[in-house]
């Protein structure tokens, strides 16, 4: 049976339930789940934690989602495009390191071409997710659910699916490192602030700035994650700032 979800790691809760019931075979290669509003009704969770459970589950290959059609159950799951990097991130110590070298060298220019092919629909969904970000960081709340759903417009806004599903997945296995980061002091208001940059950035249709924002983004969430973790991260500060004196 659909339980209720407590209120910690919300879609993790909504993933995993949903993996059960495949495995019990309640859910079945081809059947379609129910809309959105109806798990959130089932779950009694918001429908931003439902959209990232089932983004989440895409990336798996557990299920398919067709536009104008709804999500289906996968007649074959695949294996999941980031599944490598969430069984090194749970086996190797030192792997959080490397994982915020490859989204340093990723992610900028995600962003970059996400300037380039933008929508002024795809803005304007980031700036709905913004605005969310700021209510939820004014009543004292970290925003993470709007942190992770921003950057996952980011990749949207490529229209390149592949670069889509690596941002969501690099979202998923991040997930617990990204609550710690912005539970620290004044971390959720600069992630608010970083994402403003990178949002102007994209709405000007300025590659280089947008891509600068970015890498400006995760070296300044890397130094947080590490510091909470009281380890010595590997970040570039000093390229950073040339980089911003050439974009300036």
């Amino acid at each position: 049976m659909l339980k209720a979800i407590k209120k910690t790691r919300i879609y993790e809760e909504v993933v995993s339930q949903i993996h059960e019931l495949i495995r019990e075979g309640k859910f079945k290669a081809g059947d379609q789940l129910p809309s959105e509003r109806e798990l959130a009704e089932t779950f009694k969770v918001s429908r931003t934690s439902v959209r990232e459970a089932l983004r989440a589950l895409e990336t798996q290959g557990l299920v398919v989602s067709r536009t104008g059609t709804g999500t289906f159950i996968a007649d074959l799951p695949i294996e999941s495009l980031v599944a490598p990097l969430a069984t090194l991130l749970i086996e190797e110590k030192n792997a959080l390191v490397d994982i915020f070298e490859m989204r340093k060298l990723i992610e900028p220019h995600i962003a970059s071409l996400a300037a380039e092919r933008a929508t002024k629909r795809d803005i304007e969904r980031m700036k709905r997710i913004l605005e969310k970000q700021r209510e939820e960081v004014d009543r004292g709340a970290t925003g993470v659910e709007e942190d992770a759903e921003f950057h996952f417009s980011i990749g949207r806004a490529t229209q390149n699916q592949a670069l889509e599903k690596l941002v969501s997945g690099l979202m998923d296995i991040l997930s617990h490192s990204r609550e710690e980061s912005l539970q620290t002091p004044g971390r959720s208001q600069a992630s608010l602030e970083s994402h403003h940059k990178i949002l102007s950035a994209i709405q000007d249709h300025d590659k280089e700035k947008a891509r600068a924002a970015m890498l400006r983004h995760i070296e300044q969430v890397e130094l947080s994650v590490f510091s909470a973790k009281k380890k010595k991260p590997h970040i570039s500060f000093g390229e950073t700032q040339l980089e911003e004196r050439r974009t300036s």
